[in-house]
């Protein structure tokens, strides 16, 4: 995808305007450079593609994770995830991110969409001189597809009934579209996927690497059939599960000219190399995904973010991204079963708080705590979960740090007087504890142990991943489950459990073990990559995510003067959380009702 970002230069000469929907058309997309030699020209044409891909958002390029809106994280500093998190959302209160992508997010795609629907218009015209620029040209079109797939999908999976615009129009046409059923929506979605992928490659290479393949446009229509199956997004029936199952197959039985597979399942020995493969933009594993350059202005976010504050080279971070308690309780023991804290019962402790004028006060409480950790040491020997906790986890005592200044994290709190609290918890005064984890972890997953920050002049280039093999694997376990072959999921579900190492779940278990034992895989598996808060919303549990009980809470871990270290579950909700019906859908805008009559505002309106 180099080739891509390198050709930005050139597309910001085309000058592509921005739109909502009533101006949609109210724009000269070629003030710089004439319609004529846009396409007339194979070069220009390709970078008008590129400018097209600068709307596919990662996750991590800015700040706030789809994860921020479920029981997977607290989003420490907020960056507007509050507007949905407290119940807040409403046409006239739809900012719920950091950027355009999640706080304009109508706006963003249908100005991305509009790009695409010139570049599909226009591209014919583009002259070619022999075979390899025709196919060229035709691998243009179909990436064009693609991305009108893509954003298009984005805007079904949040708001469902949207408008459908294939054409860019004359500067004079009136918008007076209406919102289209949410059936037509995925069938229109999976019309330009199909289109893609007859058009595509299954490998882009060299400089073309990353670009959007045959595969990537399977994934796209392969999601939407899940979705479109799933009770949220209409009624669900058997039709409707075999077509999706038929596309997710279809992603995992995808081959090669040489009718070698495609994708593949990247075994691994230990949670440092399952870590890795969320790195590694090589990884055979993954579809889809956007790509960050260590020089330039677009990078992960994922560091800064998720690291934990300190003075060590790779900590300095803002320690933003916090898993919950209960999340976090999500991993399984390394033999399979179910976490739960064991050798509770009643300590005394003495903990510190600071008065107005900065005095520190000691005072005396009863908790219910244990001595044993729940994740046992940090030999891997004496390591008792699973090892997707250990990759995606950072936690007390776990070790972090570049190069040198690797050693293990304090997130302990002072248990008694005269005891220093650690350095990563939140009641160490001496550093930069506005930081510090207010949940008691921090988050590891999307982190490289090998990048050096203090190298101002290199970023982060973790790469955001929107499609990879083992989602499809679950995808296609969940619709198996729904047409009731439980023997059959169960091998799809084992797949990435057994890559993790956990035993193989056995076959002949009930429709009941097997749906709960596909959820417990699919929570762990995906955990923070985005799928979850979709997951919740098509299934219509987000009311028993947003309850009570299932609010973000913490670990609270205190250090007595013999050196014991108390392990105990504080309750109290570090963020409250509020959840209505309508929230299901995201809200079309205030100021898009008020200037597209055509449209309304249900659920909210």
């Amino acid at each position: 995808m180099k080739k891509i970002y390198r050709n930005l230069l050139i597309s910001a000469l085309l000058g592509i305007g921005t739109v909502s929907c009533s101006d949609y058309l109210d724009i000269d997309p070629h003030n710089a450079v004439s319609d004529a030699a846009v396409w007339g020209n194979l070069d220009y044409a390709e970078a008008f593609l590129n400018d097209a891909y600068t709307s596919v958002e990662g996750d991590n390029e800015y700040g706030v994770l789809f994860s921020s809106y479920t029981d997977e994280m607290y989003h420490r500093a907020g960056y507007a995830t509050e507007v949905y998190t407290l119940g807040n959302v409403s046409p006239d209160n739809y900012n719920v991110g950091f950027t355009d992508a999640k706080g304009n997010t109508w706006y963003f795609y249908y100005k991305a969409i509009r790009k695409c629907n010139l570049l599909i218009e226009r591209i014919g015209q583009v002259p070619v001189a022999s075979d390899e620029e025709k196919e060229r040209r035709d691998r243009i079109l179909g990436q064009g597809y693609f991305l009108r797939a893509f954003y298009y999908h984005q805007l079904y999976s949040l708001y469902g009934r949207v408008p459908l615009v294939y054409e860019a129009g004359d500067l004079d046409t009136e918008w007076n579209y209406k919102r289209a059923d949410m059936d037509e929506v995925a069938d229109s979605i999976v019309s330009d996927c199909n289109r893609a992928a007859f058009l595509l490659p299954t490998t882009f290479t060299g400089e073309d690497f990353g670009r959007a393949t045959k595969g990537a446009a399977l994934a796209v229509k392969a999601r939407t059939l899940l979705y479109k199956a799933s009770p949220l997004f209409g009624t669900p029936s058997q039709d409707k599960w075999k077509e999706a199952a038929d596309a997710n197959k279809a992603v995992i039985d995808l081959k090669d000219e040489s009718g070698n597979l495609v994708y593949s399942l990247r075994q691994v020995a230990n949670s440092e190399e399952y870590a890795d493969l969320f790195l590694d933009p090589q990884n055979p594993e993954i579809i889809f995904e956007k790509l960050y350059s260590t020089t330039g202005v677009l990078f992960s976010q994922s560091y800064p973010m998720s690291a934990p504050p300190g003075a060590y080279n790779g900590y300095q971070g803002w320690g933003i991204w916090l898993p919950a308690y209960n999340i976090v309780n999500a991993y399984q023991t390394n033999e399979g079963k179910d976490y739960e804290m064991k050798g509770l019962g009643s300590h005394a402790i003495r903990y510190a708080t600071i008065d107005a004028e900065g005095k520190t006060i000691w005072n005396d409480s009863t908790i219910t705590a244990t001595a044993i950790a729940p994740w046992g040491g940090e030999a891997e020997a004496s390591r008792t979960r699973e090892m997707r906790f250990y990759a995606n986890i950072l936690y007390d005592g776990a070790l972090w740090g570049y190069g040198e200044d690797n050693h293990a994290m304090e997130i302990f709190e002072a248990g008694d007087e005269n005891v220093k609290a650690g350095e990563q918890s939140p009641t160490y005064t001496e550093g930069e504890y506005w930081n510090a984890t207010q949940t008691g972890y921090y988050l590891r997953k999307f982190m490289d142990p090998n990048y050096d920050q203090r190298n101002e002049t290199i970023h982060d280039d973790t790469p955001w991943i929107f499609f990879r093999l083992g989602e499809f694997y679950l995808n296609y376990a969940e619709c198996l489950i729904e047409m009731g072959q439980f023997d059959d999921a169960v091998e799809y579900i084992n797949k990435t459990r057994t890559r993790a190492k956990l035993p193989a779940l056995s076959k002949g278990l009930s429709e009941t073990e097997v749906r709960k034992a596909y959820e417990q895989e699919r929570k762990v598996e995906l955990m923070f990559e985005g799928q979850r808060f979709f997951d919740l919303r098509r299934w219509k549990k987000m009311e028993e995510a947003y309850a009570k009980e299932n609010c973000p809470t913490a670990l609270k871990i205190y250090k007595k003067k013999d050196g014991t270290l108390l392990y105990s579950h504080n309750p109290n909700p570090v963020q409250k959380r509020v959840f209505k019906e309508a929230m299901y859908w995201m809200p079309v805008p205030r100021y898009e009702l008020n200037k597209c009559p055509e449209l309304d505002g249900k659920p909210y309106e």
